[in-house]
């Protein structure tokens, strides 16, 4: 079964409706949201990479205390 072309045309026009009501919803939205302030926004930054190199550095620190556990018992068990 295909759609005649009115049929095309209304889905079509449907769409475009619920496309451009999205995008309003969306507008609406962003016009709600509070951004932060260049100050807070680099405070921010810099706390999530201190973050991400202390996390980096206790992955580390037990990588190498496992390393060497591992290594410790190879050569206990042969």
């Amino acid at each position: 079964m295909s759609l005649s072309a009115a049929q095309k045309a209304a889905q079509k026009n449907k769409r475009k409706k619920e496309s451009g009501r999205f995008l309003q919803g969306v507008k609406t939205e962003m016009k709600k949201v509070i951004w932060p302030t260049r100050r807070e926004l680099l405070s921010y930054t810099i706390m999530v990479i201190v973050a991400t190199v202390v996390v980096m550095a206790i992955i580390a620190v037990s990588d190498a205390v496992f390393a060497q556990l591992f290594q410790l018992l190879r050569s206990v068990i042969g």
